[in-house]
C-alpha cells in the first residue's frame, strides 16, 4: 500500500485517490488518459520517492511508467472496504477501462463469499502485452485492443486472466502450498472458484454447460 500519495500525486489526482475510496459501483480515474498521454511526451529529470508497506505477504513486486492510466473502485468485504485498482497505457483502452477493475471487484466478491474474506487492503491489476502472473496484491494481465477494437475472445481472455491471477491472492499466496509439488492445490483450487467468478461476471460468455464433468482437466 503506497504510504505517501499525498506527495508523489498531484492535488487533482490525490483528490481522486481519496474519492476512489467511496466508488463502490463504477470505478473512477486517479490518472486520467490524457494525462498519461501528456507524460508519455517526455521523460522528467525530477524524481519522486514512492513508499510501499505490506503484511503477511510471502514476496513482492511492483509496476512503474509514465505510461499509465490509473483507476479505481472499492470493494466491500464484510463490512472491510477494499480498493481495486488497474494500471494500464492507454494501448490497453477501451477493453481495460470496461473490465480490469470490474473484474477484480467481482473476484474478490465471488472468492470471499466462497472461500474466506480477502485480507488485503487492496488488489491490483498491471496491463502486460503477454503474461499473465501473480504476486501478492499484485498481478500482470495480458489483453490489448488492435486501433481500439477487441474480439470477443480477447476479452474472455482478458477477464479469465484477471479472475486467475487475482484469484491466486487466496491460492497459494495466503492458502500456502508448494506449487510445484502439488500443483493441483492452488492452480487446480483456483481454477474451480475461478469458473464460478467468470460466470457470475458474465454468464453469456462463461456458460457453465461444460462444467462440473470437465473440472477434471483442470484440477
Amino acid at each position: 500500500v503506497v504510504q505517501n500519495p499525498k506527495e508523489v500525486l498531484s492535488k487533482k489526482q490525490y483528490k481522486r485517490f481519496v474519492d476512489a475510496k467511496n466508488h463502490f459501483e463504477n470505478p473512477i480515474l486517479i490518472v486520467t488518459p490524457e494525462e498519461a498521454k501528456e507524460a508519455e511526451k517526455g521523460f522528467s529529470k525530477k524524481t519522486k520517492t514512492w513508499e510501499f508497506y505490506a503484511e503477511n505477504v510471502r514476496d513482492f513486486a511492483f509496476a512503474s511508467s509514465r505510461k499509465f492510466i490509473w483507476d479505481a473502485m472499492a470493494v466491500d468485504i464484510n463490512g472491510k472496504t477494499v480498493m481495486a485498482y488497474s494500471l494500464y497505457p492507454n494501448e490497453g483502452n477501451p477493453l481495460w477501462e470496461e473490465h480490469s477493475t470490474r473484474t477484480i471487484a467481482n473476484t474478490l466478491e465471488v472468492y470471499s463469499k466462497q472461500t474466506f474474506d480477502y485480507p488485503y487492503p487492496q488488489a491490483t491489476s498491471v496491463n502486460a502485452k503477454q503474461q499473465g502472473m501473480e504476486y501478492p496484491m499484485i498481478c500482470w494481465n495480458y489483453g490489448r485492443p488492435k486501433d481500439g477494437k477487441y474480439t470477443e475472445r480477447t476479452k474472455k481472455g482478458m477477464i479469465g486472466v484477471i479472475t486467475h491471477e487475482i484469484g491466486h491472492n487466496f491460492f497459494p499466496m495466503i492458502v500456502n502450498s508448494d506449487e510445484r509439488q502439488w500443483t493441483w492445490m492452488d492452480e487446480g483450487v483456483n481454477s474451480f472458484v475461478q469458473i464460478l467468478a467468470q460466470y457470475k461476471y458474465d454468464p453469456e460468455l462463461f456458460p457453465l454447460e461444460k462444467y462440473p464433468k470437465n473440472i477434471v482437466s483442470y484440477m
